[in-house]
């Protein structure tokens, strides 16, 4: 009657050792997928400093400007448009975009500050 004992329990600790090592598995795999996502959405995008959004008085011309501080993607949104670029390091940067648009618009860049998304937004009315 040990030897069963003995025996269930080699089998019981053996049992345990695979759980934890597929726990461990999964874990790093889960771990892997997210920080590829993240790095693909989040981290693409360009460090921005200084953020002007303005507007061109009695025009729908929008002017931007802004500092890149890390080179990167950057979202220019205007109402429901939106337009992407990449950029490099540089300070005073500037563009501009004119648009067809009416009523209130909510003009915003996105990019990123540190690890976390970040968007610069204002509202006109055109």
């Amino acid at each position: 009657m040990t030897v069963s004992l003995e025996k269930k329990l080699e089998e019981a600790t053996i049992a345990k050792k695979r759980y934890r090592s597929l726990f461990i598995l999964a874990l790093v795999s889960f771990l892997g997928v997210v920080g590829i996502v993240y790095n693909n959405t989040v981290l693409d995008y360009a460090v921005l400093d200084n953020v002007g959004i303005d507007r061109e008085e009695g025009t729908n011309k929008v002017h931007f400007e802004y500092d890149v501080v890390k080179p990167g993607r950057i979202d220019f949104n205007y109402g429901t448009a939106v337009l992407t670029d990449r950029k490099t390091v540089q300070e005073n940067e500037s563009f501009q975009w004119t648009w067809d648009a009416q009523g209130p618009t909510e003009i915003g860049v996105r990019s990123r500050k540190w690890l976390l998304p970040r968007w610069d937004k204002k509202e006109f009315d055109f």
